[in-house]
């Protein structure tokens, strides 16, 4: 009995120690909660690549230092909890948040990782626990596995982004519970989603970006509930149908609305005008109808007007004259008709201008001389008539006009505009000389004054700061030399003087003045002499045309020197960007360089993939002799055109090897023996003109030459015979047996000449033998003859 009281003494104090040491432990645990918040902290570190330098903010993270006096991106609230940690941009590339362990810091109102790089998906279930949360901020990182939904039951969220992951997934409809959320930033982030209509529950949201997803469906008219909206981005979606008015009823406070890049179709609702707070509205790019409304002429604080790319009708409306606080008017590539109103000279404050591609026509207003503060003009593709008019903008970098009928002479007003860096007036009605001044235009990158009337010789002073890269004067009334001009434009890269009536020899300092060239268009000129070896200086030249000229001698056999020619071009595009800075926003001014070229015996503009384009053109010329095998090594070549010429000899064996070919045409020269097999593996090929040449043998086979079916690509080639043409080949060696055939033929020839010619002197003699008159009268005159040389 005194044992078993013993015994349960003994089970009862070791009870009472382990009751003690938890109620200990648990005490401690209680009594400093900073100290597990670190741990857990320091546990996830330890996941994470090493800082990189000592200065990272994860080097100050240290087991023997307070998380809340000393660790770089952590902040603390009065009671020492954790309640902040930002660490954007800290270099944690390649960590995960799986090790994070977040329901260790319930506290945590605030978590800024953006920027690391972070890879994995979001902890839903620790996030969910952070109750306390206010921000969350995981933008710019490789995070995936979409939204979580459980997101949504945050009670204190005001501030959700996660733009810039590819997190995929559809848009959770729990995230219309956040009724306390301001701000939601899921732009780029992958999405392939309809728009919940439970977002409209979210009353409190001021900022919404949504744009640059895989959203489609329609814009859902339970928005309007977002009644505190500021500033809504759906632009770049396949979101469709139509805008519904309703959430302009509803959003007073509305400043910016960007739903570009979307298939929004139908009108441009009225109740817009309802927004009077609206400073940008970007519509472009939509399928837009109807006519511009009436009531935004009534929106007095709008910056921004973009309409553009879209199927808008009827005129300009002449209240756009009310905007005076407009920067940005843009209704380009719509249906627009009528005349530019006088109005627009009230926007003062306009710096882009963008009317191109429209129906509109008339004169332009004098009004535009108004706005002194344009930075960007573009009137191109419509009807304008009359003069160019005076610019009082001194500020303009770019002047497009191109595509209309102004007549009269180039406007000198021109030369004034000192910041100018694009000019395209091409295909208009424009006369006369082009002034010198235009040269000292010191910014002007490209200019295009082709399919014009102007006229007489291209005149400047010499100039050694010209910035120009891309030039264009064809098919104008140009004559005189090569413009000495040219040789002052060392970054040029793109010359087209096609068209015109210059004449003379290329000059000599073609190949050292203009290193950078790449595109050279000459054809239709009258130039002569013979090619001139400094091109082949130009080793980034990619496209020659000096067809049509009067230029004479051998095609030179160093084209290798032409690299850009030897290797296909990558490049996909030559497009140049002038940047400014417009609303405080990067405003991008593009143009996309082009080129002509008689392409597959039609002329075809280049535009955009210009910089995929090699070729040559020799054509209509008088060069002879043959075909440099060199060419062959050019295998970056996609058309090659000959013809027109007096190349002799044959065609190179190994033409083959220009594999690239689409376009090959040596016609109207005076080539001979067979056509080579290689070029039956030109598997590119898509055009051939070999006709009207002294051809012969057996026309080639291949698969690609099977697909080239028209005879007249081998007509007037008397010795050719085979598929496609209805001359079936001899029995057995049709190459030999037509050689052999020609060779008769030329015998043939011979002989009857010399036939001719026996028959012929005996026909004479035997006339002065049996005409006795014949015979005196000759013999008479042999006799004058004789006398007068003696004396």
């Amino acid at each position: 009995m005194a044992g078993a009281t013993r015994t349960r003494n003994h089970t009862a104090a070791l009870l009472l120690y382990a009751l003690t040491l938890v109620l200990a432990r648990a005490s401690s645990s209680t009594a400093s909660p900073p100290a597990a918040e670190a741990r857990a902290l320091l546990r996830w570190k330890s996941t994470l690549p090493p800082p990189r330098s000592t200065t990272a903010p994860l080097s100050s993270w240290s087991p023997a230092t307070a998380a809340c006096a000393s660790w770089a991106g952590v902040t603390c609230g009065a009671d020492g909890r954790v309640a902040g940690v930002a660490l954007p941009g800290a270099g944690l590339a390649g960590g995960t948040l799986a090790a994070l362990d977040l329901t260790a810091l319930p506290a945590l109102a605030s978590l800024n990782l953006s920027g690391n790089g972070l890879a994995g998906t979001i902890p839903a279930a620790a996030v969910s626990s952070l109750t306390s949360l206010v921000s969350l901020d995981l933008s710019n990182n490789a995070l995936t596995g979409g939204v979580p939904p459980a997101l949504g039951t945050l009670p204190a969220l005001r501030v959700l982004v996660l733009r810039d992951n590819p997190l995929g997934g559809a848009i959770p409809a729990s995230l219309g519970r956040l009724r306390a959320l301001e701000r939601l930033d899921l732009q780029a982030a992958g999405l392939v989603s309809t728009l919940p209509p439970e977002m409209g529950n979210m009353a409190s949201l001021r900022f919404l970006d949504l744009s640059a997803n895989n959203i489609s469906g329609g814009l859902p008219p339970a928005f309007a509930g977002m009644k505190k909206m500021i500033e809504f981005y759906l632009s770049r979606n396949r979101l469709s149908g139509t805008i519904p008015p309703e959430i302009f009823n509803n959003w007073p406070d509305l400043t910016l609305l960007y739903l570009h890049y979307n298939s929004f179709t139908g009108t441009i609702p009225p109740e817009i005008g309802e927004a009077k707070k609206l400073r940008r509205l970007s519509l472009f790019s939509n399928n837009l109808t109807g006519v511009i409304p009436a009531e935004i002429g009534g929106l007095a604080s709008l910056q921004m007007l973009h309409l553009g790319q879209n199927g808008l009708t009827g005129p300009i409306p002449f209240y756009l004259g009310n905007l005076t606080q407009l920067v940005i008017l843009v209704l380009s590539f719509n249906n627009l008709t009528g005349m530019v109103p006088a109005e627009i000279g009230r926007l003062t404050v306009l710096q882009d201008l963008d009317l191109n591609n429209n129906q509109l026509e008339g004169e332009l207003p004098a009004s535009l001389s108004m706005l002194k503060d344009l930075n960007y003009l573009s009137l191109g593709s419509n009807s304008f008539v009359g003069t160019v008019p005076d610019f009082a903008s001194r500020k303009l970098v770019s002047v497009e006009l191109y595509g209309n009928s102004f007549s009269g002479g180039f406007p000198l007003s021109l030369c004034q505009l000192t910041s100018l860096e694009i000019l395209d007036l091409s295909s208009n009605q424009l006369s006369g000389q082009l002034p010198s001044c235009i040269w000292d235009l010191q910014d002007l990158t490209f200019m295009d004054l082709s399919s014009n009337a102007l006229s007489g010789d291209v005149l400047a002073s010499p100039n050694s700061n010209l910035s120009l890269e891309s030039l264009h004067l064809a098919n104008n009334r140009f004559t005189g030399g090569f413009p000495s001009v040219i040789q002052y434009l060392k970054m040029l890269s793109v010359l087209d003087l096609g068209g015109n009536n210059f004449s003379g020899a290329i000059p000599s300092w073609i190949g050292s003045r203009l290193p950078l060239l790449r595109f050279l268009r000459l054809r239709s000129n009258m130039f002569n002499g013979s090619i001139p070896l400094q091109l082949l200086q130009l080793s980034h030249l990619q496209l020659l045309d000096l067809s049509s000229n009067n230029f004479d001698g051998h095609i030179p056999r160093a084209l290798t020197s032409l690299t850009s020619m030897v290797q296909p071009q990558t490049e996909l595009n030559m497009r140049s960007t002038v940047r400014h800075q417009i609303l405080h926003l990067e405003a991008n001014f593009y143009y996309d360089d082009r080129v002509y070229v008689n392409w597959k015996m039609q002329t075809y503009e280049f535009q955009g993939a210009i910089a995929l384009m090699t070729g040559i053109d020799l054509s209509g010329n008088s060069i002879g002799g043959e075909i440099p095998t060199e060419l062959t090594n050019l295998q970056g070549l996609r058309f090659l055109n000959l013809s027109r010429n007096y190349l002799s000899g044959t065609i190179p064996e190994n033409i083959g090897d220009l594999k690239l070919l689409e376009s090959l045409d040596l016609s109207w020269n005076e080539l001979s023996g067979h056509i080579p097999s290689g070029i039956s593996e030109l598997i590119s090929l898509s055009s051939l003109n070999l006709s009207s040449n002294m051809l012969s043998g057996e026309i080639p086979t291949g698969k690609q030459l099977q697909t080239l079916a028209d005879p007249s690509i081998y007509s007037n080639n008397f010795g050719l015979c085979g598929s496609p043409l209805s001359i079936s080949c001899p029995n057995g060696s049709s190459v030999q047996i037509l050689d052999r055939s020609k060779e008769f033929e030329g015998l043939y020839v011979y002989y009857s000449i010399i036939a001719g010619a026996v028959f012929g002197l005996w026909l004479w003699l035997g006339s002065l033998v049996f005409f006795a008159p014949w015979r005196i009268s000759f013999l008479y005159y042999i006799d004058f003859i004789h006398r007068k040389l003696m004396r």
